[in-house]
Formats: C-alpha cells, structure tokens, sequence
C-alpha cells in the first residue's frame, strides 16, 4: 500500500510540476531511487550484476515514467542533473547491460551524454 501512495504521489508531482518545489520534489525522489543503480551503472560493482534494490528501482521509475508523457523527461532530467553535480561518469555497456539483467524495459534515457530536451 505505501508503494502505491508513493507511486500516486509521484505521479501527482509529475503531472503537477509547474512549480520549484514539486520538481524538486519529483528530482529527489528519483534520485533516491537511482542512486541504487549508481554502483553498478559506474562499474564499481563487481560481479557486474545490479542489486535487487537496483532493479526495483527501475522498475518503480519506469511506473513513474509511464503515468504521465512527462514525466520520462522529468527522470531523465534529474538524473543529467545529479550525473553533472556528482560528477558521475556512466559505463555505456552497463546502461545496456542494466534492462536485461534487471528484466525491466527503461522507460527514460541513461547515458553519459543525454540532452533529455529532445524526448517530446
């Protein structure tokens, strides 16, 4: 039941984002989300598999993602944002790897040089 609130919340942020605080609202919460991707995705996991949270985390997000036209540009936003302020540098062939091995289509772009502008 809390994943359902958390989902419908999230996909009220996202449809609603006209304002600052709710996009940065919608940012934290997919950053909290992928940041369970992060070890893998930068190859400092070895064996290279995503972690269980990893892939409930794509899958939650690709819920997010398909709740509003939006929104996969709103994830891949954030995620471009976090990837600049961190400094996070993505390994392409775990970007590929993380749908098969998670058995979980991406619903939003991740890539080392995304320009999430050019999704609609």
């Amino acid at each position: 039941m809390a994943h359902l609130f958390a989902y419908v919340s999230i996909f009220l942020l996202v449809c609603g984002s006209a304002n600052a605080q709710q996009a940065s609202q919608f940012c934290a919460y997919a950053w909290h989300e992928f940041s369970n991707c992060l070890r893998f995705l930068t190859g400092r996991l070895y064996p290279h598999y995503p972690s269980l949270k990893c892939c409930e985390a794509v899958r939650t997000l690709n819920l997010v993602a398909q709740g509003d036209e939006l929104a996969p540009q709103n994830i891949c936003q954030c995620i471009e944002d976090m990837a600049s302020v961190y400094r996070i540098t993505f390994v392409a062939s775990l970007i590929q790897d993380l749908p098969i091995k998670c058995n979980a289509h991406l619903s939003f772009p991740i890539s080392n040089s995304m320009d999430c502008t050019r999704l609609n």
